[in-house]
């Protein structure tokens, strides 16, 4: 029977079974997943980066489809998330991957040059997008306040 662990971002502050750090690897069989700490959205961000020809990206809420993830809770810093994405993410090559946590319209991959190229909030300045994103006045999610007790212990129940 194999072994399930979970893993999450030490910096998340949530329990798990691994906690890891930017440059940490995830082994599974031939494969390994590079942990590449993308906090903006929440403290706790990771994006995955699965080499190979083309390389893969796991975004989660980092990057979405000529989206992001909002950073009015949780820890959310704009800033950092611009810098994030833009330094560590747009710095792969153009043909990687892009597959992030979810997506509204139904998309599930793009590549870093279409985000590059298309992604309207990230291709604003720095100043322009902790503008935009300081100004979207999302509703608050209806079901936060349970989904982040959840999240902090890796819906594992005690």
């Amino acid at each position: 029977m194999p072994e399930v662990r979970t893993v999450i971002a030490e910096a998340s502050g949530a329990k798990a079974d691994v906690h890891v750090r930017d440059g940490d690897q995830v082994k599974f069989g031939k494969l390994a997943l590079e942990a590449i700490a993308t906090p903006g959205h929440t403290d706790g961000c990771i994006t995955w980066l699965l080499q190979g020809a083309p390389s893969r990206v796991f975004t989660g809420d980092t990057l979405l489809i000529r989206g992001c993830g909002r950073t009015d809770f949780q820890l959310g810093n704009a800033g950092s998330l611009y810098d994030n994405v833009h330094s560590k993410i747009f710095t792969l090559p153009g043909e990687t991957l892009v597959y992030p946590g979810h997506d509204y319209k139904g998309r599930n991959v793009s590549t870093v040059d279409e985000e590059k190229r298309f992604n309207t909030r990230l291709s604003e300045s720095r100043e322009g997008f902790i503008k935009f994103m300081s100004e979207l006045n999302l509703p608050y999610p209806k079901q936060i306040d349970a989904a982040v007790p959840a999240n902090m212990v890796c819906g594992t129940q005690d």
